[in-house]
């Protein structure tokens, strides 16, 4: 994989099997991600899809799920269209999770890699401040 990787780090109060579950419910997904949607059948090699809206479009993510190791793992890549590229292996992306237990909670530890330029990296970045601070609201105000 070539391209520019995010790793990103937060500490979260809360388990981190309510974390992992967070992470891999449909129906929870939708409530802290700006997502409209989230289908699947939540095991390893099993296709995940992603639907959403940004700035009026609505866009589609098409994965696979690489890991699903509860609490302590997930991962998947996936190809989106909304970044202007070809569907090819090539141009996927890979998301991974890993939750760590702490004495008063988890710390989740993301790395995004195969972003296909600065200009999206950059974007991404800053993306996923709000969207790991969403997650975090949302897992501790159910605990």
């Amino acid at each position: 994989m070539n391209g520019f990787t995010i790793k990103k780090s937060i500490h979260i109060h809360a388990k981190p099997e309510a974390v992992f579950d967070a992470l891999t419910r449909s129906e929870d997904i939708v409530k802290y991600f700006p997502l409209k949607r989230v289908t699947s059948e939540w095991n390893e090699g099993s296709e995940i899809l992603l639907t959403g809206e940004n700035n009026g479009n609505e866009f589609r993510d098409y994965g696979v799920i690489l890991n699903l190791s509860r609490p302590g793992r997930f991962r998947y890549s996936y190809w989106s269209d909304n970044h202007g590229t070809e569907r090819t292996p090539e141009n996927h992306l890979t998301i991974d999770y890993r939750l760590s237990p702490e004495p008063d909670g988890t710390r989740l530890d993301l790395e995004q890699n195969n972003l296909r330029s600065e200009e999206m990296a950059t974007w991404m970045d800053a993306i996923w401040d709000a969207l790991l601070d969403s997650l975090k609201a949302f897992v501790e105000q159910r605990t």
